[in-house]
């Protein structure tokens, strides 16, 4: 291996790998049957236990509350959050296969090139890497604020200012509401059993974190690394004159015939060699854009429907909060999570597609000129192709760019408007 590629970026995903681990979703890299074993046992009872028990129990809770105009709307918030959780994990039970085959295409080392002028491929790899690492870990802490802006406080009022009322008879009875609503199959109206009752209530929503937050930036990651490999083949395609003639003077091969007129027979068949495994690479990218658009569109479709929803009721919920109050804190960080997941999704798409829009250009400034018949019509055919834009879409019904993201942005506002006016 050349001292340019030993420069790209290695574990990529290894972020995203960890958050899933600790989902109970992807199994570690490991050799120990052992292990392997009592992980499959974990993740059996938290995919039980989480997904299948206690999100049912958020849609029994939601009887409670119908009469809580408030209650209700933040009820109905926490458990569409936690019912998407529950599809994303059977989708990666499903079809995580699938995700992880086209990490290992893009991971090929078959598409690495030397660097050579103001092309560095190795960089641009680096760059995507700290990209996804720094995004993954973004929303990894809006989670654990969300759930923290709520848990902690509700713990430190149970242990330190345990809230009582008093009832006819004179007698102090423990009264403290949960942070989230949802079934709690035994009573908590004792400052001890309700901190059980929290710990019971936070295992699961901890859960759904890390299941979240791994799956979407997953999602996230792997678009992320799409555009910059559409951003290494850019410079791959530019440079294809200037890396082939590195190439062929090293070997002490004629570079030029007709004064300068034409390319000599070993630049021409270097080039055509280059050309093919570029447009190889470029063809095995849009595949994986393809394939990763076919296999999670519709979940995409379903946590833009979600996030629709949830932002303009969030929205409502902030406006009618008190400032000051510790439940205007949790709502807020609430938002500003669901708004951050909607980012990831329109911005990492739309990246996709602006870079994909940039090929042709490219190939265009490959100093074409002197090169063969057979290299000009690849370069042509290629350009043809890349006219159809490549994008991943909401289901097909639109396509995942910054434009959706903004379209989706005015109709929580229009939501929200038209709810602000009902119940005022």
């Amino acid at each position: 291996m050349s001292s340019s590629e030993s420069q790209y970026a290695k574990n990529h995903f290894g972020l995203n790998r960890w958050i899933l681990t600790y989902a109970g979703l992807w199994v570690p890299d490991t050799k120990s049957k052992i292990a392997i074993f009592f992980f499959r046992v974990y993740a059996a009872i938290v995919f039980l236990f989480v997904n299948v028990w206690f999100t049912s129990t958020e849609f029994i809770s939601i009887k409670d509350t119908k009469h809580d105009w408030e209650l209700l709307i933040k009820n109905i918030n926490f458990a569409l959050t936690h019912m998407m959780g529950a599809f994303k994990c059977v989708f990666w039970f499903v079809r995580g296969n699938r995700l992880v085959n086209i990490i290992v295409r893009l991971q090929d080392e078959r598409w690495h090139y030397e660097a050579v002028e103001d092309f560095n491929p190795g960089a641009i790899t680096q760059d995507a890497k700290r990209t996804g690492i720094k995004y993954t870990f973004a929303f990894f802490m809006l989670a654990h604020m969300t759930l923290s802006s709520s848990y902690f406080p509700a713990f430190f009022t149970a242990v330190f200012r345990p809230h009582y009322v008093e009832d006819a008879n004179g007698n102090l009875t423990f009264s403290q509401s949960l942070p989230y609503l949802s079934w709690i199959p035994f009573a908590y109206d004792t400052p001890l059993s309700y901190i059980i009752a929290i710990l019971y209530q936070a295992g699961p929503m901890w859960s759904y974190a890390y299941s979240i937050v791994g799956m979407d930036t997953l999602f996230m990651n792997i678009m992320n690394y799409i555009a910059a490999h559409l951003l290494i083949l850019k410079g791959a395609f530019r440079t294809i004159r200037q890396r082939c003639v590195r190439r062929v003077a090293e070997r002490g091969g004629a570079l030029e015939i007709r004064e300068g007129l034409a390319n000599s027979p070993e630049l021409d068949a270097e080039m055509h060699r280059e050309m093919r495994k570029c447009v190889q690479h470029l063809q095995t990218v849009i595949n994986s854009c393809e394939e990763l658009e076919f296999n999670h569109k519709y979940l995409t479709l379903g946590q833009i429907l979600a996030t629709l929803f949830i932002l303009c009721t969030s929205l409502f919920l902030v406006s009618t909060t008190p400032v000051a109050s510790s439940k205007f804190a949790a709502e807020g960080v609430y938002m500003i999570a669901m708004g951050f997941q909607l980012v990831l999704y329109c911005w990492f798409g739309n990246k996709v597609t602006v870079r994909a829009s940039e090929v042709p250009d490219s190939l265009w400034h490959s100093e074409w000129l002197q090169a063969a018949y057979s290299f000009k019509t690849s370069m042509l055919i290629t350009m043809i192709r890349m006219k159809k834009p490549l994008y991943l879409t909401v289901g097909k019904f639109a396509p995942l760019t910054l434009t959706t993201f903004v379209a989706i942005i005015k109709a929580s506002y229009s939501f929200f408007a038209v709810l602000k006016k009902v119940n005022d």
